[in-house]
Order: structure tokens, then sequence, then C-alpha cells
């Protein structure tokens, strides 16, 4: 089992990484915003996915029709068609704001590495439809599960970051803790994801990029704008420094300065080895958060701010 399992996380990356990569083995570019819609497909090889426009597919389009596609032949000979090959749909339904797609059980007998490429390629097909917030996948109407019996769980963009390199080593799994605002803006609650990335990713840095990516279904509501960028993150002598953009206090949401800080001071703590954080704005700590946190001060997580709810 655990040589199955180190090979579902080799294998995870690979399309991680395959994501990124500009125009991939078929010669189509990743779907870029004001692109149009259409379906992700296998490469023939099925070694990566692939972006193809739908003329059938527009902003009104809805679970069916992306299902429908999925099922339908590409126009690039150099791709095939992602679903009802090799694995066959059984039905679907949605509930919350997700989709429950339940497949045959011809599910798994795919490989480790195809199975990947073909959770990516549907999820985030399906995802185009606004009104889905995650998709869960079933084999036979029970949790597809990891080669090593956990189940899968619920996917949303967040379940697949994008990291490239020029060499690939080895990659990590690891429970990261971050704190979105409660309901009101004045609390913290806290949230766990399962995230696998690069061991050439510094951990700090996949917490705060997934902080400011925002929350997903109910993990509470965002506390930085999508918008801030991530300039530098470092730890030195306990201390995580991280250097934000102007969006940081020029685009506020509407939460307390204190909600904001401590989001990202008690989700930084969670590293290894961070005890305090230092935020700065484009590396000025000479002034302060909005108006009355200090920059020039180093902060310790605050148990305080965080909701029992």
């Amino acid at each position: 089992m655990k040589g199955l399992k180190h090979n579902f996380i080799i294998s995870m990356l690979l399309l991680l990484c395959a994501l990124l990569i500009q125009g991939c083995a078929a010669g189509k570019e990743s779907k870029t915003a004001g692109s149009g819609y259409g379906v992700y497909y296998l490469t023939q090889d099925e070694s990566q996915i692939s972006f193809e426009e739908r003329p059938e597919l527009s902003e009104n389009s809805g679970i069916s029709d992306y299902i429908l596609e999925l099922q339908k032949e590409p126009s690039d000979v150099r791709l095939k068609k992602t679903m009802g090959s090799d694995v066959m749909l059984i039905d679907y339904r949605n509930e919350d704001k997700g989709t429950i797609l339940n497949f045959d059980d011809r599910y798994y007998d795919l490989s480790v590495e195809k199975e990947v490429l073909f959770r990516a390629a549907v999820v985030q097909t399906v995802l185009q439809d606004k009104s889905i917030k995650f998709v869960f996948f079933e084999v036979n109407g029970e949790a597809l599960k990891y080669p090593g019996g956990e189940e899968v769980g619920s996917m949303t963009d967040n379940s697949f970051i994008d990291n490239a390199g020029d060499e690939l080593s080895s990659y990590v799994k690891k429970n990261i803790r971050l704190y979105f605002a409660g309901k009101g803006g004045s609390s913290l609650v806290q949230t766990k994801r399962n995230m696998v990335y690069s061991s050439n990713e510094p951990l700090e840095k996949v917490v705060m990029e997934q902080l400011i990516a925002g929350p997903g279904e109910n993990e509470g509501y965002a506390t930085i704008s999508p918008d801030t960028k991530l300039n530098t993150i470092a730890i030195k002598n306990g201390i995580c420094y991280v250097s934000l953009d102007t969006a940081l206090v020029d685009k506020p949401v509407d939460v307390t300065e204190e909600t904001l800080l401590y989001s990202i001071v008690n989700s930084l703590t969670g590293v290894p080895g961070v005890n305090k954080v230092q935020i700065s704005v484009n590396g000025e700590t000479d002034r302060v958060l909005r108006s009355n946190v200090r920059l020039d001060e180093a902060y310790s997580f605050n148990e305080e701010i965080v909701s029992s709810d």
C-alpha cells in the first residue's frame, strides 16, 4: 500500500506540473481568463490534459451540458475523449451546491497516473458551471478511495495546485490549517486542507497562497483580497517574514483589522518552526496595517480571536 500511495503522490504532482506548462504535447494552451468554455481532454499518450473550447458550451451551460461534452470525441486528433471509453458514468446528482458523479467499477482498473489525469480533467471541466462549488466521485455508489483506503472526498479548484520546475524530486502531502473570517468579520474560523506539493516549495509559501486564494464552501469568509500578491516569504530565527503588495491595504475586504492580521499570523504559525509573523507591504514595515496595527512588530498566535463554534 505504501508503494501505491507513493506512486499516487508522485503522479499527482506530475499532473500539477503539466497543468502549468504552456503548450502541452497536443499543442494547446492552458485555459486563461476570458477564453471560452470547453472540456479538458487527455492527450493520446495519457501523459497530460489539454483544454479545448467547445462552441456548444457557454456561460449558461449546466452540469448536464458539460457531462455530455466530456463523452464526445475532441476535435483535435492528438486528444482523446475523457469519459466513456475506459470508464462509464452511471449517474450523477446535485446536492448542496455540489455534484456527485457515480462511475462504474472499471474506474479502479485505471492506472494510478491516468486516474489522476481523469479526475482533474473531469473536475476542472464540471466546475465551469458556476453553480457547482465542489465535485465528489463515487464508484458504484460508494465514495472513491485512494489506494491506501482514504476517501478522496470533495474536490474544488484548490484540490489541484500548479507546481512547475525543471526537476521533479520528491513531493509531500500535509494537512495545513488556514484561518478565515467568521460571520461578521470580527473573528476567525479554522479550516484544514490536505495539500500535495513539491518538496522544493516552502510550506509557508503554500499556506500564504492558499490563504490569499480564499475559502472554499463552508470554510468561512475571505480576509484578504484575491488580488493581493505575495512578494517574498522567509523564516529566520522562528519569525516568518512575509511581504505582500499594496492590494493588502488598498483593496480591503469587510473584516476587522485584527481579523486580517491574525488570519495571516495564525495560519503561518501553524508551519513548523514559526513562532511569530511579521508582515510588510512591499517590504515596508514603517507603517500601520490599516489604522492601529503596527507592522514593525512580530505577532504570535492569537487564540482568543478564533471562534469555538
